[in-house]
């Protein structure tokens, strides 16, 4: 099955560790998408070396500098995509920390034009590493998108830490103005309502991305595409929700973007994925499609006494008969033959050697979290309850019973896995000195 769907997604992933990446819900998320950016990843330029998603090869990175004081990294963006599209994809300048640019080729994906695709992290406005404050960064994305709109179409992805409620996008009015008559390059904005289920008031980071969108003709996707209509919260964390990260796309691809989704809030991040469909004329290969082959067949212990014994039972009087009814015997077809010969091999088998049953090969996927030899049963247990309490919070956003006890059970389960692993560590080095 093919489909000519672009799914491009984007995640704050918050540390993009090597539990999560082997984590098989982690990778059962990710396979839906072709174009994966993470935000906030915490990585340097040696761990994004390290790092392997089955099915994605790397495409770029953009990391921010450690501080000498700070106890590992902070911000951090990686792109991954699938291996069937990663020609159709180039890497362009960097020349901001927290902003990473990357190209979709026309001539590949078959577009009118080039898509350049922004993935962006806004730090909070009272965090430490904003010491000129927000504006300079927008100013800087703005000249991006400035500079890239004359060569193709604008999307602009990430975690803006932003609240804009449902304050318009656009310039209010502006389709019903009567324009200036010497301006024939000027096309009045349009009235594009949106929703938002987050009421808290604009802030300042909201402010800069509601101004980026009238100055650039961005418009943004939450609360007014399909499959996203109501503005679903995006963060879920212990005080409450809210609608931070954010698609903006430019005016001119609406009619290409077939949905827009807030995906499920997991236990791996306080930040929901955020994802979009587009729909262009590159038909992508799908997934190669699973069959279901037959059992591999059971396994004979072949001793040298089973060998003679067997040799008997072929040379009895009742294998005899049955050899002779098998040759006068009429069949349909090659495949009938072979059944009835290899019956009576196998009958003669049962008889003389000793039968091992298969044991049916796990999916290694879905055991990965085995390979963990410190992983106890007081972790597994725990871990589900952490699951359930995150599907609980993804029904009940509201219900601050379900998001404390989430939060609280998860920090547990960190601490408990630390625990564990480090009393595992301590005993495995024992036993390698002294034992």
């Amino acid at each position: 099955m093919c489909t000519n769907l672009l799914k491009t997604a984007v995640w704050n992933i918050e540390g993009l560790t090597t539990d999560k990446i082997n984590d098989p819900h982690f990778n059962k998320i990710i396979s839906q998408f072709q174009i994966i950016s993470f935000i906030e990843t915490w990585t340097n330029d040696v761990d994004v070396n390290e790092i392997s998603i089955p099915g994605f090869c790397f495409v770029d990175s953009n990391n921010r500098k450690k501080h000498h004081k700070a106890r590992r990294n902070s911000g951090g963006i990686n792109i991954f995509a699938k291996n069937s599209i990663s020609k159709g994809i180039k890497k362009l300048p960097k020349y901001h920390t927290d902003i990473l640019w990357i190209k979709i080729d026309h001539n590949f994906f078959k577009l009118d034009k080039d898509i350049y695709i922004a993935t962006v992290y806004m730090s909070p406005e009272n965090s430490s590493t904003n010491i000129t404050g927000l504006e300079p960064i927008y100013d800087k994305l703005l000249a991006d998108v400035v500079k890239y709109s004359n060569l193709g179409h604008i999307i602009v992805q990430g975690d803006f830490n932003a609240y804009t409620n449902t304050k318009p996008d656009f310039v209010a009015f502006d389709n019903s103005c009567t324009s200036n008559q010497d301006d024939l390059q000027y096309i009045s904005d349009q009235n594009i309502p949106r929703n938002n289920l987050d009421t808290k008031l604009v802030n300042n980071s909201g402010k800069y991305l509601l101004n980026l969108c009238k100055e650039s003709g961005l418009r943004i996707l939450n609360g007014r595409t399909i499959g996203d209509l109501h503005g679903k919260h995006t963060c879920i964390t212990y005080n409450g929700c809210s609608v931070v990260d954010y698609m903006l796309v430019s005016k001119e691809l609406l009619h290409i973007v077939g949905y827009f989704e807030v995906h499920d809030f997991t236990s791996l991040s306080n930040h929901c994925i955020i994802s979009c469909s587009l729909l262009i004329g590159f038909i992508m290969p799908q997934n190669t499609p699973q069959y279901q082959l037959d059992p591999i067949p059971n396994k004979f212990i072949w001793t040298p006494e089973a060998i003679n014994l067997y040799t008997l039972n072929s040379n009895s009087i009742e294998s005899k008969n049955k050899f002779e009814q098998f040759l006068k015997s009429t069949f349909k077809d090659s495949e009938s033959a072979v059944n009835s010969f290899n019956t009576i091999l196998y009958e003669n088998a049962l008889k003389s050697a000793k039968l091992v049953k298969k044991v049916p090969v796990r999916n290694k996927n879905q055991n990965r979290l085995k390979r963990r030899p410190w992983y106890s049963e007081s972790c597994r247990e725990l871990g589900v309850t952490v699951k359930n309490y995150a599907k609980l919070v993804n029904k009940h956003p509201y219900n601050s019973e379900y998001r404390h006890k989430f939060y609280s059970f998860r920090s547990r389960l960190r601490r408990l896995c630390k625990y564990e692993e480090n009393k595992y560590k301590k005993r495995y080095i024992f036993r390698t000195l002294y034992m």
